[in-house]
């Protein structure tokens, strides 16, 4: 059954959007039943109540399924030049399942934005298509620089220099209950030799995440399965 989202679940409607698909695509009528989600990790049914001006009204709400995943995932990951490729790291990482997704802007970075509004909706389709009840959190683009003046716990930045590194894999499984890991991914020029140096300077483990060389997105996403498979 198809995955309805909703910012309020008390909201009792469907927005225009998603009445339309609810309605034209998938020809619900009154008295069925739906599932829904505000993204933070419940999943609901309800029963369409009526239809009014085109949106979807919903009653008889109950919650069916709750995921609380942990640890919390939090990919900190430069947008790449190719905009499809970074679209296509948002849709796959939401559906493995991550929480907080950082645009990071390093010295190397080719593509200092990202279309937000186009972004929240590829999550929000992502997350709906795999029925993944967690709608990451999307935060506005930030600079190495400025990421460091308050960094998260548990940072492992991954890079292709040529300096000690842990494979991502050894350092996972022993670990024990971390509330949240951040894995930092650069551009396709890598960090900088003073970016990496100063995330060690405060803590930040450098780390593999397997013999092949990664594209961006590639090793966002190997990173992400990683932690979900592991942890």
């Amino acid at each position: 059954m198809d995955l309805f989202y909703v910012e309020h679940i008390s909201n009792k409607k469907l927005s225009v959007s998603e009445s339309k698909h609810c309605l034209t695509a998938l020809r619900k009528k009154v008295n069925q039943k739906i599932l829904l989600t505000e993204g933070k990790g419940i999943t609901y049914s309800a029963i369409i109540e009526s239809i009014q001006n085109g949106q979807v009204i919903y009653t008889n709400i109950k919650s069916i399924y709750t995921y609380l995943r942990k640890p919390k995932i939090h990919i900190a990951i430069a947008p790449t030049k190719n905009k499809a490729r970074f679209e296509w790291f948002l849709e796959k990482a939401t559906e493995i399942g991550v929480d907080i997704i950082s645009p990071l802007i390093c010295q190397y970075s080719e593509r200092n934005k990202i279309n937000e509004t186009r972004a929240k909706k590829i999550l929000i389709s992502a997350m709906k298509q795999s029925k993944n009840p967690i709608l990451p959190t999307l935060n506005s683009p930030i600079s190495f620089e400025e990421m460091m003046k308050n960094p998260p716990k548990n940072c492992y930045i991954a890079h292709c220099q040529n300096r000690k590194k842990i494979p991502f894999k050894k350092l996972l499984v022993n670990l024990k209950n971390p509330h949240t890991i951040s894995l930092f991914i650069g551009p396709e020029g890598d960090f900088s030799e003073k970016e990496l140096n100063f995330a060690e300077k405060i803590g930040f483990v450098s780390i593999t995440l397997g013999e092949q060389r990664l594209r961006t997105e590639t090793a966002g996403i190997v990173g992400c399965n990683m932690i979900n498979l592991l942890l």
